[in-house]
């Protein structure tokens, strides 16, 4: 598959205060999660006055080079719990969501939620898959009909060797970065905004 033409893009939070400017702003893979830490999170911020969240989430893979910084003196990282290996960015001001990291990103990208921020990026990504499916029922919210593939957990090694077998994941996940960054990763932006606000919420809890 021919690579794709890099193309700089902003990812802002919806008040301004807050900007990322990418080196390459297209985005890897396009998934639905349905995890409850993602829904909590987003949960979260619409009750300190984000937006309300839908009940499945979409979100988007974007490359973790970050070549321009603005109002880090406004963003907040965020852990669900003290055991939790997620990291998400928030800006104080609107409680926009500028990414979420995780150590299987590899600092190669980041997880970005278009509904919760101003993502100027190329999202034509297609639909790739739908993700943690066991933390989403008909209580929560309809069952998608999308034709993509489900997978419930990651709990097995099988289902890890399956979703890699799907190229987008093959080229998201577990990979570490093809060069450099020409300015940050991600998870050196989050180093660099000090020790994490942990939140100690409840799993299960609903925050709505």
């Amino acid at each position: 598959m021919p690579a794709t033409e890099k193309k700089p893009a902003k990812i802002a939070c919806a008040c301004g205060a807050c900007e990322l400017t990418l080196a390459d702003g297209n985005a890897t893979m396009h998934i639905l999660c349905g995890c409850e830490d993602c829904r909590q999170a987003l949960q979260w911020g619409y009750k300190n006055g984000g937006v309300k969240p839908d009940p499945l989430q979409r979100a988007f893979y974007m490359r973790s080079d970050i070549a321009d910084v603005k109002g880090r003196e406004k963003m907040l990282t965020v852990k669900l719990r003290e055991d939790g290996v997620s990291r998400r960015v928030y800006c104080t001001n609107c409680y926009s969501v500028l990414g979420v990291d995780h150590p299987a990103y590899m600092s190669s990208v980041f997880l970005n939620f278009p509904r919760h921020c101003v993502n100027g990026g190329e999202l034509s990504a297609p639909l790739s898959l739908m993700l943690f499916m066991q933390d989403y029922s008909e209580d929560i919210g309809p069952l998608p009909d999308d034709k993509v593939p489900v997978f419930q957990s990651l709990r097995f090694p099988q289902k890890i060797d399956r979703i890699m077998s799907i190229e987008a994941a093959a080229n998201t996940w577990f990979k570490e970065p093809a060069a450099p960054a020409e300015g940050i990763t991600f998870t050196a932006l989050i180093e660099s905004l000090g020790s994490p606000l942990v939140l100690n919420l409840e799993k299960g809890a609903k925050l709505l």
